[in-house]
This record gives C-alpha cells, sequence and structure tokens, in this order.
C-alpha cells in the first residue's frame, strides 16, 4: 500500500514538473523520477538509521543504569570491609575493560565488515591490480 501510494505521488510530482518544464525532453523526466525515487530512499534510510541509533541509545543508557545501580547497592550495603570493596571494585572495571576490548576488535574488524557487505572479492581483485601493477613497474625498471 505504501510503495503504490508513493509511486502515485512521484508520478503525480513529476506531471506537476512536467507542467511547469513544457520544453523539456523524455529523458530529463525520467531523471527527475530517479532522482526523486533516491531521494525519497534516502530519507527512508535516514530515518531507519535515526530510529536504531536512538534505541541502541536508550538500551545503552538503560544498560549502564543498571550496571551503575548494582555496584551502588553491592558496595554500599554489603557487610565486607573497605578492601575487599576496593578490590572487588577494580577486579569488575578490568573485567569491565577487557571484555570492551575484546568486543569492539570483534565487532569493528575490517574482515568482518567486508565479509557482511560482500566486499571481499572486490578486495581481493584490487590487490591482484595492484600487484599485477607493481610487477610491471618492477620489469619497466629492470
Amino acid at each position: 500500500m505504501k510503495k503504490a501510494l508513493w509511486t502515485f505521488l512521484l508520478l503525480w510530482a513529476s506531471s506537476a514538473v512536467k507542467g511547469l518544464q513544457v520544453t523539456q525532453g523524455g529523458h530529463m523526466e525520467l531523471a527527475r523520477l530517479k532522482v526523486s525515487l533516491t531521494y525519497i530512499r534516502a530519507i527512508k534510510t535516514f530515518r531507519l538509521l535515526f530510529m536504531s541509533l536512538l534505541g541502541m541509545g536508550l538500551c545503552m543508557v538503560l544498560l549502564f543504569m543498571g550496571l551503575v545501580l548494582f555496584h551502588v547497592t553491592l558496595f554500599l550495603y554489603s557487610p565486607w570491609n573497605m578492601e575487599t570493596k576496593m578490590l572487588v571494585g577494580f577486579m569488575c572495571s578490568a573485567v569491565y575493560l577487557l571484555v570492551t576490548l575484546l568486543l569492539f576488535s570483534k565487532i569493528f574488524a575490517q574482515d568482518k565488515w567486508l565479509r557482511i557487505f560482500h566486499a571481499e572479492d572486490i578486495m581481493k581483485q584490487l590487490k591482484g591490480e595492484v600487484g599485477s601493477a607493481q610487477e610491471d613497474s618492477e620489469k619497466i625498471i629492470h
């Protein structure tokens, strides 16, 4: 339903533009329609991106609030002495830092992103072209 509505609106908009500029050829109308479709798709993509980032941000805030409240409760109401509380706090922070570093290295690895977006073949091809260009330049030099 939404797709049909957007198609109708875009066709209506293109006919309105056509009425304003009668001297332009049919290729200009097609170009305008394609640009309009691309613009609508970009708006949809940015809307979904914004909603995703907002949702992730809300989840992160709730997670951090839960972690802080957990530690505040643990350290205020536990019957431990001060040294034990400090040791537990340092161990928790070390574990959090190590887990964070491990997750960041796994999530933002270049080869993983290339695999997700199916760009491994492109990288192999580019490396092959660079290698062949280096071999050609070495042949010319020698």
